[in-house]
């Protein structure tokens, strides 16, 4: 009865390692775009709380994000490992002006591990949304 015992946690024991790697793969790079997205509503916040505009800059094929800010030196948003600005980017760059309001629309496609996001910014009070293409 310990043998059997023994090789059903041994086969439990492999197939929850099994799921859980599996689901850390699949759940990655949502929450990379999820984290992204939440770096954005930070700096849009803070151009309100400073009452000072931030400005992103996107590159093509660039893996980080450049952030200005007026008399301030702001590191750049690194994007995740195997992430880069994808080059069907429609905007360069993109203003979050003192009450929080992007100065214009456009997407901003990213690649993360060969899965291609898509954020769309609107111009209405900065609003934000990405999509899984």
């Amino acid at each position: 009865m310990v043998f059997v015992l023994g090789i059903v946690s041994l086969l439990l024991f492999i197939q929850i390692k099994y799921i859980n790697s599996n689901d850390f793969y699949r759940n990655s790079s949502n929450h990379s775009i999820n984290s992204l997205i939440m770096q954005f509503n930070y700096l849009k916040s803070k151009a309100i709380k400073d009452n000072k505009p931030i400005t992103l800059i996107f590159n093509t094929f660039s893996s980080e994000i450049i952030v200005r800010e007026p008399m301030f030196e702001n590191p750049p948003l690194k994007l995740p490992q195997d992430t880069f600005i994808h080059p069907r980017t429609n905007v360069n760059y993109l203003t979050f002006n003192k009450n929080g309001d992007t100065n214009k629309f456009g997407t901003l496609y990213i690649t993360n591990n060969k899965t291609i996001y898509k954020v769309i910014f609107h111009i209405e009070k900065g609003r934000m949304r990405y999509e899984k293409m």
